[in-house]
């Protein structure tokens, strides 16, 4: 695989020259950093060694399983360690590291960060505390908001689709349905969509920007829950009634690698995508059978005509309690930097930036990129801003499910859904 990555020189001219701290602090030995096992670091281990020739201080990436590094960076925060001097974060976890104020403001002094006209907008807003539009959890709203995480991974949900079939990409999910329904042919295994509906998480993130796509919300912006609305019905009915019909069976079980590889090996024809998926099994010679015959585009639109992709990106914070906070900032702002975000795409991880993801070289081994970029500027729906998301994620993945299972209808899925989640926000004190 080839990699290029910017000279020692370079590197230190970032350093010292452009990121708004002193150049006189003595270099620590290593920085601790905690990062989540996967793919989603794929990217930063990559260039890691760059950073260590060139500067002298070590990275030393302390690799967790997702739940473990949540666990471990929580009992840190909580005790004021000095356990890590820069941590990973998926961004479902900013509500609650942002309300307990364990992060340090990186557009405050010393660091005094400013917005990149390269980076997208929504990049910055989703590292913002508090949240810049939507819902702000109960006693947020008064605090100053700062950027208190930049996005390393710049995760959005896409769509896929096989363009030697398909010759135009859907703009909406009626056209959606309509090529699967032409396309499908189940008694020769072959699908129109391929759904990824297995129980909790992955059937939201599957069906969630369906929802916001066709107008339905969970919550208004005063935390009041109105998930029980006519959008709601439609998205779910549509889902389970129509795409269903045309989907692979056992898609109540479907989680995402086995969706993917649906149409990475010939069986479907449509399907939505996160950009790792994309790299590492349909773009991957060794898995795929469709390498040059799969268009990405945009999440499709609903009635209303909005298109509502979804982010899931992960982010790079300073610990408040952290020893070498001036060096954080440094690696941070190197590591996410247009000269490095270059060679951190070509060793395949996940960038964010404009001019990265439409860089002619890199479009034409990751054609996925120009897709990225569009919804990236769209711009995407985050999750809800809460410390309370997983577990209303737990109870709309639950009935939700149950509707594609066929165990409960469209209605009764979102007035159950509705009833709980309710029930559950009252008692986490955010509705009366």
């Amino acid at each position: 695989m080839l990699r290029r990555f910017a000279p020692a020189g370079l590197i230190l001219v970032l350093l010292l020259g452009s990121f708004g701290v002193g150049a006189t602090a003595t270099p620590p030995r290593q920085l601790n950093i905690g990062v989540v096992a996967g793919g989603e670091i794929r990217g930063l281990q990559a260039i890691a060694p760059t950073w260590d020739k060139a500067t002298g201080v070590r990275l030393n990436l302390i690799v967790y399983p997702y739940a473990s590094l949540y666990e471990k960076m929580v009992t840190a925060f909580q005790a004021n360690a000095a356990t890590f001097d820069v941590v990973m974060l998926d961004d479902p976890w900013m509500p609650k590291f942002g309300a307990e104020g364990w992060l340090a403001p990186l557009d405050a002094p010393p660091f005094n960060l400013k917005r990149d006209p390269d980076i997208f907008p929504v990049v910055y807003d989703l590292g913002s505390w508090p949240p810049p539009r939507g819902p702000v959890p109960p006693g947020e709203a008064g605090k100053p908001r700062h950027i208190e995480a930049i996005t390393l991974v710049g995760n959005v949900v896409m769509f896929m689709y096989r363009r030697d079939l398909i010759p135009t990409a859907p703009q909406t999910w009626d056209e959606v349905l309509a090529n699967a329904t032409k396309l499908g042919n189940p008694g020769g295994q072959f699908y129109g969509f391929a759904i990824r509906g297995a129980k909790g998480n992955p059937i939201i993130s599957q069906w969630y920007p369906i929802l916001t796509a066709f107008g339905g919300r969970v919550f208004d912006d005063n935390w009041n829950v109105v998930f029980k609305s006519d959008a709601s019905v439609n998205a779910l009915k549509f889902f389970v009634g129509q795409l269903k019909s045309v989907a692979q069976p056992g898609a109540d079980t479907t989680d995402a690698a086995d969706r993917t590889r649906l149409l990475a090996t010939g069986h479907a024809a449509q399907a939505t995508v996160w950009p790792a998926e994309a790299s590492d099994i349909v773009e991957n010679p060794q898995l795929s059978k469709v390498i040059g015959k799969v268009g990405y585009a945009p999440i499709p639109a609903g009635p209303p005509g909005r298109h509502t992709p979804m982010m899931g990106n992960w982010l790079l914070a300073i610990p408040k309690a952290a020893k070498e906070k001036e060096w954080a900032f440094r690696f941070i702002t190197w590591a996410t930097s247009k000269e490095i975000q270059k060679p951190y795409a070509e060793a395949g991880g996940i960038p964010f930036r404009k001019s990265i993801l439409n860089d002619p070289a890199l479009v034409k081994r990751y054609p996925f990129f120009t897709a990225m970029a569009g919804s990236l500027d769209a711009p995407p729906f985050w999750r809800p801003r809460t410390t309370e998301w997983s577990a209303v994620e737990s109870i709309l993945g639950t009935h939700v499910n149950a509707a594609l299972a066929g165990t409960e209808s469209p209605e009764q899925a979102i007035d159950r859904a509705q009833t709980e989640i309710s029930q559950h926000m009252r008692e986490a004190g955010y509705i009366k």
